[in-house]
């Protein structure tokens, strides 16, 4: 039993899977026990919305507003038009004394699905880099069978940081990124039985330098793998990486928590 604060650094209350229970799980399940803060994470400007309206509900909810390469596929309008409009929704909520955003993301290359416009990801995700050294904030980038390119982008931009979340690439790669300031973020999958390739990768990242999360609804960890995530399952991850690292899960905890604070807010 994790008696510290968790951070979830990475999760999508907006998704359906989640319609009529983010609340009830969100008041029950994760700020009602030791979920100490959630980043909710957009994939487009009309969830980016969604994402604000919902962390205004919770103190301990923040945001990273962003365009992701799946659904950018499916964007009519130019990518300057859109990533102008993100930066016009990033302006108006920082003029609030409350601001929620934190980040931008979830942006980066996804190569898994046949079809896709590599050269169209390459642009949003290229105009976002732009607009994050613009507003100095953190990415959240998304790297799907895309390792060598999504690195190629960070290298392109090195005024800008932030962390790989649900990282799957090389402990080579890793460390370089940790080495330009990165963080790397492990989801439920570093809790898989056939994942040990993770933790391998996981073992080799400082401890200063790792981010915990949940991906929710998505890669709910070892023993509820295929059900419905949430921030309350943290501690899952949380307990795999203290294992990993030959620490306490008190100590997995609250490192990570101060790894999250430092990147999204020590700016």
């Amino acid at each position: 039993m994790i008696t510290e604060k968790l951070f979830d650094s990475h999760a999508h209350y907006f998704d359906e899977r989640f319609d009529g229970l983010a609340d009830k799980i969100l008041c029950e399940e994760v700020f009602g026990k030791n979920v100490g803060k959630v980043i909710n994470v957009g994939t487009n400007n009309e969830n980016n919305l969604v994402c604000l309206e919902q962390a205004r509900k919770y103190e301990n909810m923040y945001v990273a507003l962003g365009i992701h390469p799946e659904d950018c596929q499916y964007l009519e309008e130019t990518p300057e038009s859109e990533v102008a409009e993100l930066e016009r929704i990033i302006l108006c909520e920082r003029e609030r004394s409350d601001s929620k955003v934190v980040a931008i993301g979830e942006i980066g290359y996804d190569f898994h699905y046949e079809g896709f416009d590599r050269e169209k990801q390459r642009e949003y995700f290229e105009l976002q880099m732009l607009l994050a050294k613009k507003l100095n904030l953190p990415v959240c980038v998304h790297d799907r069978e895309a390792h060598g390119p999504c690195f190629d982008m960070a290298l392109a931009h090195p005024e800008v940081t932030g962390v790989f979340h649900s990282y799957s690439g090389s402990s080579e790669m890793a460390r370089e990124l940790v080495k330009r300031g990165w963080y790397i973020s492990f989801s439920g999958v570093l809790t898989f039985k056939n994942a040990a390739r993770v933790r391998e990768v996981a073992e080799s990242v400082p401890l200063d330098r790792i981010l915990i999360e949940t991906d929710a609804p998505y890669l709910a960890p070892h023993p509820f793998r295929g059900q419905l995530n949430h921030s309350g399952l943290t501690e899952y991850t949380a307990i795999t990486l203290a294992e990993v690292k030959g620490i306490t899960p008190d100590e997995a905890a609250r490192i990570t928590y101060e790894n999250a604070e430092r990147l999204f807010f020590a700016r």
